[in-house]
């Protein structure tokens, strides 16, 4: 009864309640063991507030959904501004900082318009590299990718991550009509980018000389270290569904 009143008042669809509950259960499971000083802790209970926020916005309510996306870029405006305040050449930044975030947003009010379900499904394999990546680095460590950029992200963490992309993947070909070689390749394609993009916002941070975007999200730090992934996903998300609309069932 609990599982159909979730289901009514989100509107979700029986695939991402699962999937959500899937991964719900994984970050409690973890948060049990963990030292609650530990910077883990806080990204973990962080994210098990903000991701039912998420599904609400996506599932329920368009115009909340567009709302919410307002309230971001204006937040990511004022941490841009904030790390570089200090640059020499501030214009320049500026107009950077504002394809920067425009860019990736308009391109997921765009996809939120088009259907809801790929939305998720590309904020799903966002979190699910995010999750595999970040404890896959923790647990198996080895050499880093670009310890001058960033120096906790590891090869096994990007393995660890690409491997829980082609989870979503297979899944994808159960939900949508398209092949399980598209979505495989497809889902591996995005988990790269999407640990690129990461990296490109380190990059960013390294050039302007501060740790964190902000400090606003306990544990990830600001809107823009949070949503780094999304940076170039969406974009990239937005022209795949444009080449290939009949594998997701838009033609």
């Amino acid at each position: 009864m609990e599982k159909d009143k979730i289901l009514k008042i989100l509107k979700l669809p029986i695939w991402v309640y699962n999937f959500t509950l899937f991964l719900f259960n994984k970050l409690v499971a973890q948060v049990h063991y963990l030292d609650p000083s530990d910077n883990t802790r806080k990204r973990i209970i962080s994210s098990l507030v903000m991701v039912p926020i998420a599904l609400f916005a996506i599932f329920s309510s368009q115009k909340l959904f567009i709302f919410l996306v307002i309230m971001v870029a204006v937040l990511m405006a004022f941490e841009w501004a904030e790390m570089s305040r200090k640059m020499p050449d501030k214009k320049k930044w500026r107009w950077i900082g504002f394809f920067y975030i425009a860019i990736p947003l308009y391109c997921a009010v765009s996809i939120r318009i088009l259907d809801n379900e790929i939305l998720f499904w590309m904020f799903a394999i966002i979190w699910a590299t995010d999750i595999f990546a970040f404890f896959a680095g923790k647990s198996l460590g080895g050499v880093k990718i670009a310890p001058a950029i960033s120096p906790n992200k590891t090869w096994s963490g990007l393995i660890g991550g690409v491997v829980a992309s082609m989870g979503i993947g297979i899944i994808s070909a159960m939900i949508f009509p398209g092949s399980i070689i598209f979505f495989l390749i497809i889902s591996v394609l995005i988990s790269i980018v999407e640990q690129i993009s990461d990296l490109v916002e380190s990059k960013f941070k390294r050039i302007f000389g501060v740790k964190d975007s902000g400090d606003i999200i306990p544990g990830h730090g600001g809107v823009l270290d949070r949503l780094d992934g999304m940076i170039l996903v969406a974009p990239l998300v937005w022209v795949i569904i444009f080449l290939f609309p009949a594998q997701f069932g838009l033609i």
